[in-house]
């Protein structure tokens, strides 16, 4: 699998792994059993892997967070401002997109410093996208062309 699949790949795995954890230590409060997480089946876990991947793919294909996440990847950090004014986004708009972004760890963002980052999934998806995108603009320009005898 190529680097970018692997980083995009690990990213929504972890993030599976914080909620799989967290649903198990709820679990261990209430029931005290902490039966669920040893219940879980490789069935349960891939339907799990396929509803954060079609996530993904769904927040990164919006054209407002593409542009977002493209704008990240040219510019590896940039200040929230910056952003606004790349996307034509308000500031409150904006903040709840990039939360989407980063909840997937498709961007990151520091508080501190109000700066959003690209991240190693982020530029992943970026990358498919871009190469999907480039494909099919090969494959048109081939199929418009004129058919001679």
């Amino acid at each position: 699998m190529p680097q970018g699949l692997n980083d995009l790949s690990l990213a929504l795995a972890l993030r599976l792994r914080d909620i799989a954890r967290l649903i198990d230590r709820l679990d261990r409060l209430e029931s005290g059993t902490g039966e669920w997480l040893a219940s879980q089946q490789n069935g349960e876990l891939m339907a799990g892997a396929t509803e954060i991947t079609l996530r993904a793919l769904r927040t990164a294909g919006d054209p407002t967070n593409f542009s977002i996440l493209s704008f990240l990847v040219a510019h590896a950090s940039a200040p929230v401002r910056e952003l606004e004014k790349a996307t034509g986004i308000g500031r409150l708009a904006l903040t709840e997109r990039v939360n989407d972004l980063v909840q997937l760890d498709l961007a990151a963002r520091n508080i501190d410093t109000d700066h959003v980052q690209s991240t190693a999934a982020g530029a992943a998806l970026v990358g498919l996208i871009n190469s999907i995108r480039e494909a099919t603009a090969r494959t048109l320009t081939e199929a418009l062309r004129p058919v001679t005898r």
